[in-house]
């Protein structure tokens, strides 16, 4: 099948999503009663210049890992170095490739990209679901080790929410990171800012930027509810400073830097898939 950009609808049609097969599998653009959920991308050049925060991009590995290198079972792997200035890499480069479409109805759509070593040193197939119901939107993640060796991984969506009005988000510690935005391997308490994340907090005119650990399956924002699965075991908050008309809530099976952190990654036995879900619904 040759259809790059997919739009799909649930029955009632008051959910609308359009995906990007050549990029990433991102969805460019999620609306509700024809209301933007997600920060929409509207043009070539706001992805050139930022594509992460339109829509919901795919990352694997998660944000960064220091210095683009990490060791397993004995193994030295090494990762194209995407954010110079802090010698690491950031996100991974799923979120550039172009999925294979697999099979679209009028509220689904099923993609796939099978990595043979191009962007990860570990062969590995991702299959990205999507499905609207009167609901919402569900996502089904499904990630299949092709190797004959345990694959190491962490995986995240870049969640763009349009910038609502409150927000709040099931954290429990903060990861402490340098000057170069790397984990430094201690968890520590949240300070009174974030401590309000959890109960609820106005993000407009703010400056939000952390790692968490995970206490919970559920954050609100605004009028939606954004449900994980129980992979996803850490929470990332941005917003690019005040006023910038989004905020990221980022669901993340496996902490920053996860990839040099003991037991900061989800391992997939040799020929194993782990499947991670969300959803979105009001």
């Amino acid at each position: 099948m040759k259809e790059k950009n997919i739009s799909i609808n649930s029955c009632n049609n008051r959910w609308h999503a359009e995906i990007s097969a050549c990029r990433g599998a991102n969805i460019e653009k999620l609306t509700y009663d024809g209301e933007n959920v997600l920060n929409p991308l509207q043009n070539e050049r706001q992805w050139e210049d930022n594509p992460f925060v339109y829509g919901s991009p795919l990352l694997l590995p998660a944000n960064r890992t220091a210095g683009g290198k990490f060791s397993f079972c004995g193994a030295n792997y090494e990762l194209a170095i995407t954010d110079e200035v802090n010698n690491a890499n950031l996100h991974g480069l799923l979120y550039r490739r172009e999925f294979a479409v697999v099979d679209i109805k009028s509220d689904r759509a099923v993609l796939r990209y099978d990595n043979n070593g191009e962007i990860y040193p570990v062969a590995f197939s991702l299959t990205a679901e999507y499905i609207l119901t009167d609901a919402g939107i569900k996502e089904i993640f499904t990630v299949k080790n092709r190797a004959n060796t345990d694959m190491p991984y962490t995986f995240a969506l870049h969640t763009s929410f349009c910038e609502p009005d409150s927000f709040r988000v099931p954290i429990s510690l903060a990861q402490e990171k340098d000057s170069h935005h790397i984990p430094t391997g201690r968890y520590i308490r949240l300070n009174a800012d974030e401590e309000k994340y959890i109960s609820g907090c106005d993000p407009r005119g703010k400056a939000i930027s952390g790692y968490y650990k995970s206490n919970g399956d559920t954050a609100i924002i605004g009028k939606y509810r954004y449900t994980v699965s129980e992979q996803f075991d850490h929470f990332v908050l941005y917003n690019a400073g005040s006023n910038s008309g989004f905020l990221c809530v980022e669901p993340q099976a496996g902490a920053v830097n996860g990839l040099n952190i003991p037991g900061g990654s989800h391992i997939i036995a040799a020929g194993g898939c782990d499947e991670l879900i969300v959803s979105i619904s009001v």
